[in-house]
């Protein structure tokens, strides 16, 4: 049996270093870092409190040393995951057709059908692995740090089974009226979940939501108040206000730095069966607060390449392609080790909105 590729290193290479991928919210929230191992840590101080002071000292005597009561450690196994697009005989049919008339006519037409055919199955295994990085990244987040890996809604995860960092008590709590409801007081809500952080010795600043959840702040009466004018007040002509609109007034309303961060993400999965699920990987009825965008980082760890003439590196994963004869068979595939890693759990505060207890 025979082993070679059906589009060449380079031809990969090219593809992807033409068509670069667009940025998106879960590499602002975690930046791709490579791993030296297979596992993953974060390491994070639980006792980090707003400019905590120098202590005074007297003169020739030793500079007091503060101890790290929070210091900690979450760490795990990174897991495995991959993607691939076959080619039937038809499709190496046709693959062939149009090198041979490309090597005649040099028709750039022809060469963009040529990019095009194996284009596409590179876009569709590159957009496959950025997704399930939205995915876990997203998912592990917004419920609370805690994610459990199934065949249900994981069938070819491998190396982990499911995720718990135990976050503190005081960072979990859930709303008495659900944010669904248009007369729920929100801004009462985040004022209770900065003044609990605030007792903790933390600021958070950004608050995350998908856009589901976000539209019913846009719908909520006491948002739409305090953004209206005057004259919309006068008249009860509110309308729904924009994001913009929504952050530059909570940042009036509480004289500080915080905002909106709206998950706008749709993710297909497949189970065992092939049975698709669509979805936003950001949870329903989840606020997340956080001090920044930047919550952690996407931890990942090379995969020997065997055969360089048929793999090549694309951002954390591995893209490569076979063709081998009798029995006729193509495919292109990409397959990467990683996992997101919440550098910040300890200082974030994960707040039910729909009224329901963690």
């Amino acid at each position: 049996m025979a082993v070679s590729a059906i589009v060449t290193v380079q031809d990969i290479q090219a593809y992807y270093l033409d068509n670069p991928v667009a940025p998106s919210n879960v590499e602002a929230m975690f930046p791709i870092e490579q791993s030296r191992t297979k596992t993953w840590k974060t390491i994070s101080n639980g006792s980090t409190y707003v400019n905590e002071a120098a202590d005074p000292m007297s003169l020739n005597s030793k500079v007091p040393v503060s101890g790290r009561p929070g210091f900690g450690t979450v760490m795990g196994d990174m897991t495995t995951f991959g993607k691939a697009r076959e080619m039937t005989a038809d499709d190496l049919e046709e693959f062939a057709e149009l090198k041979r008339q490309f090597g005649e006519t040099k028709n750039p037409a022809v060469a963009q059908r040529l990019i095009d055919f194996y284009g596409n199955d590179l876009k569709f295994i590159r957009d496959a692995m950025r997704a399930e990085m939205a995915y876990l990244g997203n998912a592990l987040l917004s419920n609370a740090c805690n994610i459990g890996f199934l065949v249900a809604n994981s069938p070819y995860m491998q190396g982990i089974t499911a995720m718990d960092y135990g976050v503190a008590t005081w960072q979990k709590n859930a709303v008495s009226a659900s944010w669904a409801t248009a007369s729920t007081d929100i801004l009462a809500d985040i004022a209770s979940v900065i003044a609990t952080a605030k007792a903790q010795g933390k600021i958070l600043r950004k608050i995350k939501i998908n856009k589901t959840w976000f539209e019913y702040v846009r719908m909520n009466t006491v948002i739409q108040k305090y953004c209206a004018t005057m004259v919309q007040n006068l008249y009860s002509t509110q309308a729904p206000p924009t994001l913009v609109a929504v952050n530059s007034m909570i940042a009036g309303y509480f004289n500080s730095d915080i905002a909106f961060e709206v998950i706008d993400e749709t993710i297909t999965r497949a189970s065992l069966n092939d049975i698709k699920t669509v979805a936003n990987p950001f949870a329903d009825g989840v606020a997340v607060f956080t001090m920044e965008t930047r919550v952690g980082h996407f931890s990942w760890n090379p995969i020997y390449i065997d055969s360089p003439q048929l793999e090549t590196y694309e951002s954390f994963f591995v893209v490569g392609s076979t063709k081998q004869v009798n029995p006729s068979f193509s495919e292109i595939y990409a397959k990467g080790r990683a996992f997101p890693v919440v550098d910040t759990y300890a200082d974030n505060f994960y707040l039910k909105i729909n009224a329901v207890a963690w």
